[in-house]
């Protein structure tokens, strides 16, 4: 758990995504991570000249090259950079298609982005970035909702289908931030009425996630709902106090479910706790 990390941090120059930069320099403080500043132009498009047009993609490009030397700036005067190494990048191109590219130039380890900073988690992702990140890019991803401020992680909810995992490294990150934290760790199962998954490889999942987890303070928890997103909902409404949820999303149709049901009431509690996806 000493490995020098790389941290990618997407910004759009956004006050949100200065947030969930603050709250992963937080997180991580005093481990010495190398963290990747990106910031990605689209180039301009138009129906006029050739002309206008370059002139449009000059000005953005020099906005961002300005903007990332801001951040940097910001994010070296901050205490909690101490002893870390930031880095700034510019890339021309789609949003996903550019961290994609800096994740294998860059050997990204994990990526930490902030949602737009509006109420609701449809209004967070519909549409958004860190939809796109999620779903799509194969890197544990930490997204930071715009209120969501670090007040250290004292309790982390694990919400699992105990589906048998291809692998266990993928929770290393999971593990690493409920020990270094010293963090109670809540493994949520939603029980339905019925699963696609046997008890016996509930039963076998179970076992090893507690083997997984044994040096954390860990332990099982259930709630019973035909919903997941209900049932983890409710179960967050009960318990107010959690710092921290995390999932895996090996189902694309779970996380387009939360990102575009009527999610504003159904999953609100993401409007101010972080959510660590990480990737089986």
């Amino acid at each position: 758990m000493n490995d020098l990390r790389t941290i990618l941090l997407p910004t759009d120059f956004s006050e949100s995504a200065r947030n969930a930069m603050l709250y992963g320099l937080q997180l991580y403080k005093g481990r010495g991570y190398n963290f990747v500043v990106l910031n990605s132009v689209e180039p301009a498009t138009s129906s006029s000249s050739a002309g206008m047009i370059m002139n449009m993609s000059e000005i953005l490009a020099k906005d961002s090259l300005e903007g990332l030397e801001k951040e940097k700036d910001w994010i070296s005067s901050l205490p909690e950079a101490e002893g870390c190494k930031i880095e700034t990048v510019q890339m021309f191109g789609e949003f996903l298609g550019c961290v994609n590219h800096i994740i294998k130039d860059k050997s990204i380890d994990m990526v930490i982005m902030g949602t737009t900073g509006a109420s609701g988690l449809k209004e967070f992702f519909v549409g958004s970035n860190a939809a796109s990140v999620i779903l799509e890019v194969t890197l544990p991803t930490l997204t930071v909702p715009f209120n969501a401020k670090f007040t250290g992680i004292q309790k982390i909810v694990f919400a699992t289908d105990f589906k048998p995992l291809k692998s266990w490294s993928h929770l290393l990150f999971l593990k690493e931030i409920a020990l270094i934290r010293k963090a109670s760790l809540s493994i949520l199962h939603v029980q339905k009425s019925s699963s696609k998954i046997s008890d016996a490889d509930k039963k076998v999942s179970k076992e090893r996630m507690l083997n997984y987890f044994e040096d954390c303070n860990c332990e099982i928890k259930y709630c019973e709902n035909d919903d997941t997103v209900e049932g983890i909902q409710d179960y967050m409404r009960q318990n107010k106090d959690v710092n921290l949820i995390t999932m895996v999303p090996r189902k694309k149709n779970f996380f387009e479910k939360i990102f575009t049901k009527s999610v504003a009431k159904k999953v609100a509690y993401h409007s101010v706790i972080p959510m660590l996806t990480l990737q089986d």
